[in-house]
């Protein structure tokens, strides 16, 4: 994961830790201030995030899929959003499950940028 891979990784914020957490293949590889996701798929599961909103359990529920990159935000790229009170993620008030690439910042701020329903 040093510099990226061509492997599918999993970002999620990381809160305790105030990171970004990434997966590889269901594995916890590392934790990072700062990644950009290219080929993004967001997850988020309906299941899951009833289940935590009725008995105050936190685990990880969603978070974006994607190819590590190297790339800096653009100007243009809008705030990505999930609060567990609302399904999916959002951009501008629309859900969506794509993206052609994302930010997850160390202020724990999320970008994107092409995202779809």
């Amino acid at each position: 994961m040093a510099g990226g891979s061509s492997a599918v990784a999993e970002v999620y914020r990381h809160r305790p830790r105030g990171l970004w957490s990434v997966r590889e293949c269901g594995r916890v590889v590392g934790h990072r201030e700062a990644i950009a996701l290219v080929g993004v798929i967001l997850r988020a599961s309906e299941a899951a995030r009833l289940r935590c909103l009725r008995t105050g359990a936190r685990d990880v529920h969603a978070w974006a899929a994607g190819t590590v990159a190297d790339l800096p935000r653009p100007e243009g790229a809008r705030r990505l959003l999930y609060r567990i009170e609302e399904p999916g993620f959002r951009v501008e008030g629309a859900v969506v499950t794509r993206a052609a690439a994302a930010w997850f910042e160390a202020d724990g701020s999320a970008w994107c940028e092409g995202g779809e329903g």
